[in-house]
């Protein structure tokens, strides 16, 4: 995976009102800043800072991270499907890049 490749996951079988669990996971190197190569050279803190999460037009949960969050980070929560809609997320790094990933919130059929 390439920096800014990202995965959503959410169960395969959703009904109206059901409470899922929503995992996301992002390629990125989260570099604290602390750290040098072997040369000795300081390698620059590069780090996702802000994850958002909106479902349909509704911004329902927003992260503000830390360079002390390991690399690829993880990002897991619970959502109650309460409609059918696009469930998006976007994290932003440090140095101003944006990375965009979303998954089908849609009911299954009877």
């Amino acid at each position: 995976m390439s920096i800014g490749d990202a995965r959503i996951r959410i169960p395969d079988r959703i009904s109206r009102g059901d409470l899922i669990t929503v995992n996301a996971i992002i390629s990125h190197p989260m570099d604290t800043g602390f750290f040098r190569t072997p040369e000795g050279q300081p390698i620059p803190a590069f780090f996702v800072k802000d994850v958002v999460v909106t479902y349909g037009d509704e911004e329902v949960a927003r992260f503000v991270w830390t360079s002390g969050v390991s690399k690829d980070p993880i990002v897991s929560f619970t959502l109650k499907a309460d409609r059918e809609a696009p469930l998006t997320l976007t994290w932003t790094d440090n140095r101003g890049s944006v990375y965009r990933r979303a998954a089908d919130v849609a009911f299954a059929s009877a």
